[in-house]
């Protein structure tokens, strides 16, 4: 399984285009265009998979808790993700309730902290195999709380990993979340490139 593909999402990625250093709003901004950029690409897949429809010609609004959707009312799920350097997309292929996409740079500032939080839980204890774990366990968390389509506390204290799988020979691991609603979703994260990234299955 690519990074870019996933059992039940169609799953894409962009990277933004060149934005001044210390400039966070044209990074933010750049960030955003890469997410739409990278669903653009994801509606060609999914119509090239599964066909022609409504909704793919439909704007993306957001719901009252900020989650996007197709203002369609036959729309799949969808989620979308941007932080330096990298955009995301996912569209729920049929049949597929749910669709949840996170990345984040692989030296993101915050990885400490997540390591810290993690010790206290006992998540640190699972059986990672590599120094990006800190990483994994965020983008797995987030990307099950777009799955969810309802905020979490700021930390993602109230979701819980609950096991991880042995990674593949090409960097994916399985991780298996317990989310703030009390769901077990199931979240695949993999390192590419300069970035960890996830996506439910």
């Amino acid at each position: 399984m690519r990074a870019d593909a996933a059992p039940s999402l169609v799953v894409r990625w962009s990277v933004p285009a060149p934005t001044a250093p210390g400039d966070l709003r044209a990074r933010r901004a750049a960030g955003r265009l890469a997410s739409r950029a990278a669903l653009a690409e994801a509606i060609e897949a999914w119509r090239a998979a599964f066909g022609d429809a409504p909704w793919q010609r439909a704007p993306v609004v957001h719901d009252a808790a900020g989650a996007p959707r197709f203002d369609h009312p036959e729309s799949p799920p969808i989620a979308l993700a941007h932080t330096a350097g990298l955009g995301g997309a996912a569209i729920a292929m049929p049949g597929v309730r749910a669709a949840g996409i996170d990345a984040e740079p692989v030296d993101a500032p915050g990885a400490h902290a997540l390591r810290r939080l993690a010790e206290g839980t006992g998540e640190a204890a699972l059986a990672w195999g590599d120094a990006h774990w800190p990483l994994r366990l965020w983008c797995a968390k987030e990307a099950a709380v777009k799955a969810e389509r309802a905020p979490a506390d700021l930390l993602g204290r109230s979701l819980r990993i609950e096991g991880v799988e042995q990674a593949t020979a090409s960097g994916e691991q399985r991780v298996h979340v317990r989310s703030h609603l009390g769901n077990a979703i199931s979240v695949c994260t993999a390192v590419a490139g300069a970035h960890v990234r996830a996506w439910t299955e």
